[in-house]
């Protein structure tokens, strides 16, 4: 997948790549509590947090330096917020289609019979 002209490998049916696709959900796991942790102080600060937690989760993924590569050096919150929706709903679209696909197979299974 591309995101910001940035290529990402991210298949998460794809055996040989499991190890993306654990450190994907972990990363996603932490995100939960990001906001709930986000510190007191100015708007300014709380969206270099949030800008700094988004870039650790491409980091911790894909590796080091991948979230900078992939929403830029400035603290943007938009780009960075878009970056990660972005995956997130490349995870769901994996995952209907999966879902779609293991369906048809169901049906042809019964069809056979």
């Amino acid at each position: 997948m591309i995101i910001n002209g940035v290529e990402l490998k991210f298949a998460l049916y794809n055996a040989d790549e499991e190890d993306t696709k654990k450190k994907y959900f972990d990363e996603l796991n932490k995100m939960q509590t990001v906001l709930t942790s986000l510190p007191d102080g100015p708007e300014q600060e709380k969206n270099a947090y949030l800008c700094g937690k988004i870039k650790e989760f491409f980091d911790n993924i894909f590796g080091e330096g991948t979230g900078e590569k992939v929403c830029g050096k400035e603290n943007d919150l938009l780009a960075h917020v878009d970056a990660y929706d972005q995956i997130v709903s490349e995870q769901m679209r994996q995952n209907k289609k999966f879902r779609e696909i293991m369906g048809h197979m169901k049906s042809f299974k019964k069809a056979e019979k």
